[in-house]
């Protein structure tokens, strides 16, 4: 299965050749809604935006951890992570429903 990531130039040039915006300006409204959510991630533990999902910071305990192909173990050590989970209509589009 191939990824198909998006950077942050593609999402950028995709509102300007949309809405014909000034590239600083998208940026600075881009850098604004990650800044928006990194801070409450920082505040609460999780951000919800509504009809499209919740990001959580979760805590992972620490573990050893092995490499497959050499054997050898190493520990991992604790660590905050961030996940998310869509909304109940997000999930519905997605669905095609």
């Amino acid at each position: 299965m191939r990824r198909n990531n998006i950077s942050k130039n593609d999402i950028v040039n995709n509102i300007k050749n949309r809405y014909r915006l000034p590239t600083n300006y998208i940026e600075s409204i881009y850098d604004n809604i990650f800044l928006i959510i990194k801070n409450g991630l920082i505040k609460d533990g999780s951000f919800k935006i509504s009809k499209f999902g919740t990001f959580k910071v979760l805590s992972k305990k620490a573990r050893f951890g092995m490499n497959p192909k050499t054997k050898v173990k190493h520990s991992i050590s604790e660590r905050k992570v961030v996940v998310f989970s869509p909304s109940k209509i997000a999930k519905k589009k997605l669905n095609g429903k």
